[in-house]
């Protein structure tokens, strides 16, 4: 171990100096220009270029590959899936039928939370009916 010079403050350690300081690390290195292989534009992924497609051929298959994503998550098995699309539809239809009862100062009807999807759905959709005849009827 070297002893500090009498006076000035003691000697550190290679490891304990600044990176800059330290020869062969990353933020040392010179800037070599390095190719990746990206110079020459982009590739589009799903295929090569020659097969130009329209914006709608190409939104219809994002709709698509988004649809399936969603149909089977990774992981989980397909009763697993159903079921969870089952209680994410009814969660959104019991709150869209909550609103539409607290709009109108109502409470909401009994057994509603134990009813199932179909259930609610038709629920819903009687709800909607009357909601248009009432705003037909008013105009």
């Amino acid at each position: 171990a070297r002893r500090p010079p009498a006076g000035g403050p003691p000697a550190r350690p290679a490891a304990a100096r600044p990176a800059a300081a330290r020869p062969g690390t990353l933020l040392c290195r010179p800037a070599a220009a390095q190719d990746w292989g990206t110079a020459g534009g982009g590739k589009r992924l799903g295929g090569d270029d020659s097969t130009v497609e329209s914006t709608d051929d190409l939104r219809r298959r994002a709709l698509e590959a988004a649809e399936r994503r969603n149909a089977a998550p990774v992981g989980v098995s397909a009763e697993k899936a159903a079921a969870m699309r089952e209680r994410r539809a009814k969660e959104e239809l019991l709150g869209k039928l909550a609103e539409h009862y607290h709009r109108k100062k109502m409470e909401l009807p009994m057994g509603l939370n134990a009813a199932s999807a179909a259930q609610l759905k038709r629920h819903w959709e009687s709800v909607r009916r009357e909601e248009d005849l009432h705003s037909q009827m008013a105009d």
